[in-house]
């Protein structure tokens, strides 16, 4: 089924799923996604991601994987 993301979801699903399996840190997903230079410990990142698991529902929302005090990664669903 078709999901509405705002432009800054759909950039970070597109740039985290174009890197599967990489890790990246809150300060590099929004320098790289968002080209932009907040503090490192910004929960934009976290915020985004919250949102993001929640409109891609219980299936592919366990996609984005969290790697604690690390950052986010792009897992795709086996299969």
């Amino acid at each position: 089924r078709e999901i509405v993301l705002t432009f800054q979801e759909f950039e970070l699903l597109a740039f985290l799923s174009a890197h599967p399996a990489t890790v990246f840190s809150r300060a590099d997903l929004v320098q790289r996604v968002w080209q932009r230079h907040f503090s490192a410990d910004s929960r934009t990142v976290d915020v985004h991601v919250s949102r993001l698991r929640h409109k891609l529902g219980p299936v592919y929302g366990r996609c984005l994987v969290t790697e604690y005090r690390i950052g986010y990664m792009f897992r795709p669903p086996a299969g």
